[in-house]
């Protein structure tokens, strides 16, 4: 849910007239751009370190068949991962760190391993149950992306500050800041061994939007957007499609704006909305789910989608798009872009039920809330599910199924 909730600020940032670059979370555009950057591409440099299957942090989806998350009874007491096996609905303690004073952080999930730095330390705990290693790190590293090699930071949260990568070599703790054009908005990972960036490129440096904000406003109608692949070990930019920064205008005067939503299979996803700029505000007139190729050729319509204020939420399966889920209507509809097909899923008799993740073992996982508010958790059948079944198997969670 993490990633729809990002997607849904970009995209609310994207349609307002008089708001800086658009961003998602707190990736806001940086203040000053050069010539040579905002035109040209980044040089290859010879790689120093192997890239591979590209996933986010935090998800916990990216072991088919398996779900994680901490568990810490207070904040005095020693904190836990706990596994969740998602053929049997029961959960299980695969890790208690020993400290009793533990800060958040997100969990780096790979086959066979999870990591997780903490402080100046990296652990490295094995999903079999074998012996936990720790690693001194140079310092602190609040990662976001992982592959089997080693972790990556995006930072730089502020207007003033140049946003890029550093990369956390797991074998041997160093961390190094990586070469990223001017500019960038925000990224994606989609279990490739490249990320897609989202950059915004002027021909001149902007104004500062604080102290010039009239001259930066005016400079922005000018400015584009672009998506791009991006190469980590080497610096290296693929162009995959621009637009100007407040769309494509119509003969109407209305204007056309896409927006990112994920990768699934060798397809690269966007929401198409259709826009009227005015005063006081942003009105939506369509929206449109469209397709193409990872070099952004070949472009295809997939599907209508819901108009109004609110776009539909992302659903991902590990580092792929599966679900577009329309929450406007009773019942919600889910768009599955692997069979191009809307469905309606069952309700099961509760005031609200809603999706929370795909396992990638033909299973969702399902929160359903009662009248009063109270939540419980299960896992039902992919297809059962969208056919309208109402059935599930409740989460037996630890510790209450162990006390």
């Amino acid at each position: 849910m993490k990633r729809t909730l990002f997607a849904l600020l970009a995209l609310a940032f994207c349609l307002t007239a008089c708001t800086p670059a658009a961003s998602q979370s707190t990736g806001e555009a940086p203040v000053t751009a050069t010539a040579e950057a905002a035109t040209t591409e980044q040089p290859a440099e010879t790689s120093t370190f192997p890239v591979g299957s590209l996933v986010s942090c935090g998800d916990d989806t990216q072991t088919p068949g398996k779900m994680y998350h901490f568990y810490q009874e207070s904040e005095d007491t020693p904190q836990s991962i706990i596994e969740l096996d998602c053929d049997t609905g029961q959960e299980s303690c695969l890790y208690t760190f020993m400290s009793e004073k533990m800060p958040d952080g997100p969990l780096l999930i790979q086959p066979g391993v999870i990591r997780r730095p903490v402080g100046k330390t990296l652990y490295t705990i094995p999903l079999d149950g074998g012996e936990v290693q720790t690693m001194p790190l140079e310092g602190r590293f609040e990662p976001v992306a992982c592959d089997a090699y080693g972790a990556y930071e995006f930072w730089g949260g502020d207007w003033n500050v140049q946003r890029t990568f550093r990369r956390l070599d797991f074998t041997t703790g160093q961390i190094t800041e990586l070469k990223t054009p001017d500019q960038v908005q925000w990224y994606w990972v989609v279990g490739q061994d490249r990320i897609i960036l989202w950059r915004l490129v002027t021909e001149a440096p902007l104004p500062n939007v604080y102290t010039q904000n009239e001259q930066y406003y005016a400079a922005i109608q000018s400015a584009t957007t672009e998506y791009d692949w991006y190469d980590p070990a080497t610096g290296e930019l693929e162009k995959i499609y621009a637009e100007p920064y407040y769309g494509v205008e119509q003969a109407d005067g209305s204007q056309n704006q896409r927006y990112f939503l994920g990768m699934a299979g060798d397809r690269l996803y966007f929401q198409n909305t259709h826009l009227l700029r005015g005063s006081p505000g942003v009105e939506v007139l369509d929206r449109q789910l469209e397709s193409c190729a990872v070099d952004g050729t070949d472009w295809q319509l997939e599907c209508a989608l819901p108009a109004g204020d609110a776009g539909p939420f992302t659903l991902w399966e590990g580092p792929t798009l599966r679900w577009l889920i329309d929450g406007t209507t009773s019942p919600m509809k889910i768009y599955d872009v692997t069979d191009r097909t809307w469905h309606t899923p069952g309700q099961a008799d509760w005031s609200s039920s809603f999706p929370e993740a795909l396992p990638g073992n033909g299973k969702v996982y399902l929160a359903r809330a009662k009248e009063n508010g109270n939540l419980t958790h299960g896992l039902a059948d992919m297809d059962d599910y969208l056919a309208g079944s109402t059935d599930w198997t409740p989460v037996k969670t630890w510790p209450e199924e162990t006390a």
